[in-house]
């Protein structure tokens, strides 16, 4: 009896002596992701780039009847030259717009600035709230803009390794996709390849719809400052498409350096600049969006918001470029691995007690 006691109870102490290490492990594994978390965020960027890429590559492969190898070639090289014709053709004229709006946004708050002063009330509020210095507001300005370009320059960074990895990534997605099964329990393997499959499905068709929106908010608010008399509508145009790629927030972002800049042209300009942002982004919100991404994915408007809320909060302002996809790739993580099984073992349940 004491012999059988004594192995139940090293049993026991074995149990959970394995279950004290499961814990540590997974709360190393957290502390690990946390400090890393800007690596993470770099190569899940690269890993929605590479879907994208490849589901380019795919398009091509089929329609022109070439390897996969030659579409991802194919890819590469548009994108290439389309940087490259930006910069020959564009370059120049976006440095000298971008010089402009440093010059004129200055002028602009300027402006404001006197306005507020004129209006006590308006300036004690401010004052009391500390949200603005209003002695000088060329300063924060200044700072702002340091920011502005350190957050730029570390972010063009991440983009430059985002872009190396998902070649790498793009051009041998089963080599990596085969590592990672391998390393798991067999039983497990069948779900987790159904899991690869299904992301690869749905930020596939997100990324493909989300480029279309930017190019077309990018598209009609180049042309709407450009008919309001706006000189820098390009460079702002150009702002205003890639910013879009954060929802709601971006459209926000995006509006307040165009009417800072139309300020300097005077205040009807702002207002009209305004009225045009708000214009554009409701056809996009309301018609452009909904037709183009309820044929690539079904995400509610709320947990969107609540992602690009969350990401920035948690994760900082440079995630919120990722918001998005990553509340996809999670919603249907939770689907595949927790809701799809769920259903089978209801079916199986009520068949057998109809049984």
């Amino acid at each position: 009896m004491r012999r059988n006691d004594q192995a139940s109870n090293k049993n026991a102490l074995g149990h959970f002596a394995e279950k004290v290490a499961l814990l540590l492990a997974m709360i190393g594994a957290a502390l690990a992701a946390w400090i890393l978390r800007g690596v993470l965020l770099i190569l899940f960027g690269a890993i929605v780039l590479a879907i994208g890429m490849g589901a380019i590559a795919t398009l091509l492969a089929n329609k022109f009847r070439i390897g996969y190898s030659a579409g991802l070639s194919i890819v590469v090289l548009i994108g290439l030259i389309l940087i490259g014709a930006i910069g020959w053709f564009f370059g120049a004229a976006i440095g000298e717009q971008l010089d402009e709006v440093a010059r004129k946004i200055p002028t602009g708050v300027q402006w404001l600035n006197d306005q507020i002063e004129a209006r006590p009330y308006a300036r004690d509020l401010l004052a009391k709230l500390q949200t603005a210095d209003l002695s000088g507001p060329t300063g924060w300005i200044a700072g702002a803009l340091a920011t502005t370009v350190r957050l730029s320059v570390a972010a063009a960074g991440s983009l430059v390794a985002m872009a190396i990895i998902a070649i790498y990534l793009a051009a041998q997605p089963q080599r990596y996709k085969i590592g990672i099964l391998r390393l798991l329990p067999i039983a497990t393997r069948a779900r987790v390849s159904r899991l690869f499959d299904a992301e690869a499905n749905i930020l596939g068709r997100w990324f493909a719809g989300q480029l279309s929106v930017m190019a077309t908010v990018g598209v009609l608010s180049g042309l709407g400052l450009w008919a309001l008399g706006i000189e820098a509508a390009l460079v702002l145009g150009l702002v205003g498409g890639m910013l879009s790629f954060v929802p709601y927030v971006g459209a926000v972002i995006a509006a307040v350096p165009a009417t800072l800049f139309a300020l300097a042209q005077g205040p009807y300009y702002a207002v009209a600049v305004v009225a045009m942002y708000v214009a554009v982004h409701f056809i996009e919100g309301n018609f452009i969006t909904p037709i183009i991404q309820s044929e690539a994915t079904s995400l509610p408007p709320v947990v969107t918001l609540l992602s690009v809320i969350s990401c920035g909060l948690l994760l900082g302002p440079q995630a919120v470029f990722l918001a998005a996809p990553l509340a996809l790739f999670l919603i249907t993580a939770i689907e595949v691995l927790y809701v799809e099984p769920r259903i089978a073992l209801d079916r199986t349940v009520e068949l057998d007690h109809r049984a």
